[in-house]
């Protein structure tokens, strides 16, 4: 078992505003540490694998779903994961970031690979139009 940190992006779907620090989850691995954080039949900070930030707010009983944009570190890698929002042309894909920073990023590095954000969603299909 180990133990993964769920970080929310503060503003869904961009890591530009940073991130808060919700809850640790003890999983069996990256995939199953994002299915205990999420809302299916019950709301996620309710399962026993769960411990949710004590910091937050008591609003924080009904934390939405892990989802596009937020991160989640593997204690044991020593990594951390983002859930590559739409805008990045990797979008939809999970991938190790080499450069996560709690007060948010735009353009990241993973694997050493440089990944620019190039607008959000709706600015690129504009751009793929013309």
């Amino acid at each position: 078992m180990n133990e993964y940190v769920i970080y929310h992006a503060n503003n869904f779907g961009t890591a530009n505003d940073g991130f808060t620090k919700v809850a640790v989850v003890s999983a069996d691995s990256l995939g199953e540490a994002y299915r205990l954080s999420n809302n299916v039949e019950e709301s996620w900070v309710d399962n026993h694998q769960v411990t949710v930030n004590s910091k937050l707010p008591k609003a924080s009983e009904g934390l939405r779903s892990t989802s596009s944009g937020d991160v989640i570190f593997d204690s044991d890698e020593g990594k951390f994961y983002f859930l590559v929002p739409m805008g990045y042309e990797n979008d939809g894909q999970t991938v190790p970031v080499d450069n996560f920073n709690i007060e948010g990023f735009l353009d990241y590095y993973s694997n050493g690979e440089l990944f620019k954000e190039d607008g959000f969603y709706e600015e690129r299909l504009k751009k793929e139009a013309v």
